[in-house]
């Protein structure tokens, strides 16, 4: 069978369908991608012939695929499956027209079995973590019990590689140690997605990969791709210290190629900061999403103190590693003195690049239910953009004009605290896209210093 996976144009390569096309060519089926906003999307239908359609979605960008979707479906035959966040967790996508299957979960074992079957010429409504719709009926299934991390085939990475020369030439190339996440914050996907597979199979959905797993992969993109430094696009590398300290050593000593990774800051002391840095780690990203302590454990629930971002903060910069944040304005029941303070906290934690969004009431998240019944936003996850966490706040609160501003301002008023009283004032001003080309270039600055 013959699948083509359908994408915007990317910078960071998409790790999820290279997983995906690996699985369905370990099996025998051919795979291809094309970017639909940049290529000739019909050109590459004729000549590729797909059987199947797969897209991977976010929220904001579900609207878009879906569109083009429906276009496809008015020129060409095939079978159209949508995975990703939105699919997971907004399964009401099913019904949308044109679309013919949804992806619940992990994905590579279901399109595997759905392209076998079609392949056989086999009835696929009953395929486990696959919502099929068929002749006008839904077709619900459960998920299966979640892989042994371990066994999973590596990313088919000449599917992307091999295609396009800027991904080629990208001199960073993303990693995963780990897949899930074990805690439970309100604005995030993944206390649903445990919940999913708790229900099913009462399995924990955390999974760290052995050290020895991951070595040979890293290896393996370093033997056949140029690379200057590898990207951990965990949640969080190195849950455990054991963990930890094996990666250390056989990284520097195998590998001892630079890398940044995202951590968290109760997880980090000078140990755990020291290992990195032995490793070859070169800077850490770290959430802050707030200053204020009830916002971040009370709304967010991210059960981490003010004082523990500082101490992490520190450990990390004392280990000579790059730091950069994460930050969250406009959180439902707070204000804008709120993420002023939150710009603050930046600036005593020395942050080299403090990246700011605004919050959006994703689908299926704690909070994100919890606006709607506030009243706050009116439900409809077809206004969200894909990318509205840059842009502005969908929701009815106040200073929305004033946060957008800041947003764009945050991250040149942590690198230079001088300019505060200035911003202060500028974010009364009605927002300007001059402010968005402050943004942009000082975000691109950044980004050249703390990656190779």
């Amino acid at each position: 069978m013959r699948i083509l996976f359908v994408a915007k144009d990317f910078i960071i390569e998409p790790l999820g369908i290279m997983y995906l096309s690996a699985a369905l060519k370990q099996a025998g089926h051919h795979t291809d991608i094309v970017k639909a906003d940049t290529e000739d999307i019909e050109g590459t239908m004729k000549s590729f012939m797909p059987d199947i359609v797969g897209y991977s979605i976010i929220t904001g960008a579900h609207v878009y695929f879906r569109d083009l979707n429906r276009e496809l479906k008015q020129k060409f035959n095939f079978i159209s499956i949508f995975g990703g966040p939105h699919a997971t967790f907004f399964s009401e996508f099913i019904n949308e027209d044109g679309v013919d299957a949804i992806c619940v979960g992990e994905g590579e074992g279901a399109i595997v079995d759905l392209a076998d079957r079609c392949r056989d010429r086999q009835d696929f409504t009953d395929i486990p973590n696959l919502w099929i719709k068929k002749n006008g009926k839904i077709f619900k299934n459960p998920v299966r019990p979640l892989a042994d991390i371990n066994s999973i085939v590596f990313p088919d990475r000449g599917l992307v590689y091999d295609k396009y020369p800027k991904s080629y030439h990208n001199p960073i190339r993303g990693v995963t140690g780990s897949r899930g996440c074990p805690y439970n914050c309100t604005f995030c996907y993944n206390h649903h997605l445990k919940e999913i597979y708790q229900n099913q199979h009462g399995g924990v959905y955390l999974r760290v990969r052995n050290v020895n797993n991951l070595i040979e992969e890293i290896l393996e993109v370093k033997n056949q791709y140029p690379v200057k430094m590898f990207y951990f696009q965990d949640d969080n590398l190195g849950f455990r210290m054991d963990w930890l300290e094996e990666f250390s050593s056989k990284y520097k000593k195998l590998v001892n190629t630079p890398f940044h990774c995202n951590e968290r800051a109760d997880a980090i002391n000078e140990r755990f900061a020291g290992l990195l840095r032995e490793a070859g780690c070169t800077g850490v990203s770290m959430a802050i999403e707030t200053a204020n302590d009830d916002l971040r454990n009370k709304i967010l629930k991210k059960n981490i103190t003010k004082e523990q971002i500082i101490s992490a903060a520190r450990h990390i910069k004392k280990a000579g590693l790059y730091l950069r944040t994460y930050n969250i304005l406009g959180i439902p029941h707070g204000s804008l003195k709120d993420d002023f303070e939150t710009l603050g906290l930046n600036i005593v934690c020395k942050a080299d690049m403090a990246w700011p969004t605004i919050y959006q009431p994703y689908p299926r998240t704690e909070l994100g239910d919890e606006v709607v019944k506030m009243g706050l936003y009116d439900g409809d996850f077809n206004r969200i953009l894909e990318t509205s966490y840059f842009g502005e706040s969908p929701l009815k609160i106040p200073d929305r004009d004033k946060i957008k501003n800041l947003q764009k301002l945050f991250t040149i008023t942590v690198s230079f605290p001088f300019l505060l009283p200035l911003t202060r004032i500028l974010v009364n001003l009605p927002p300007h896209g001059f402010f968005e080309i402050i943004y942009s270039f000082w975000k691109q600055r950044l980004n050249k210093k703390i990656y190779i």
